[in-house]
């Protein structure tokens, strides 16, 4: 049998619009310590870490469309065509942060009886809970973009994208050291437990 430790996690990137949550998790599979550890508690932190793997797929293919993203607001000289990757970056936004909502149901309705893994699950919940948030406020920016009817408009919704940008990117390194800190206790424990 072999036990799966939860994810080795890199910084984020706090570079939003090139590549934000471009890093995400990986979950080797490593010969078990399986005597240090019930069979409960071994299916217990492999379940949580084939749900937690799957943020990996979440952040890669949102990373691919933030590059699209990039590259046609790099590209766009209209304000039609500034608005219409404003807008296709909100679609990627939301899909990401549907992606992470589901994510951190499943975790959250997974049954697990241990109670140290059950905090540690719960803990990764509001991490995944906050990632989500901060993508919405950006989200919201955006959209303000997206619906932008003249070059002033623009110009003022740019600016509070810049803001809110601030703001979401400050949200997500606290996250990303909550996270990496979760990362290593979980690693620990169910190598170990």
């Amino acid at each position: 049998m072999t036990l799966k430790t939860l994810f080795t996690c890199g910084l984020r990137s706090p570079a939003l619009l090139t590549g934000m949550l471009a890093a995400g998790f990986l979950v080797p599979s490593i010969p078990a310590i399986a005597q240090a550890q019930t069979v409960g508690t071994i299916e217990e932190c492999n379940q949580f870490a084939d749900v937690v793997n799957r943020n990996q797929e979440i952040l890669e293919a949102f990373e691919a469309e933030i590059s699209r993203f990039s590259t046609r607001a790099t590209e766009a000289e209209t304000l039609d065509e500034i608005r219409q990757a404003a807008s296709q970056y909100v679609d990627a936004g939301d899909e990401v942060t549907d992606n992470l909502a589901a994510l951190a149901t499943e975790l959250d309705g997974l049954a697990i009886a241990d109670g140290e893994l059950s905090v540690y699950r719960n803990d990764y919940v509001t991490v995944v809970d906050g990632f989500s948030e901060a993508l919405d406020v950006v989200s919201g920016a955006m959209a303000g973009v997206a619906d932008s009817e003249s070059e002033a408009e623009l110009s003022e919704n740019l600016e509070a994208v810049q803001t809110d940008t601030t703001d979401a990117i400050e949200q997500i390194n606290e996250l990303a050291i909550d996270e990496s800190d979760l990362v290593d206790n979980v690693n620990g424990y169910c190598g170990a437990s």
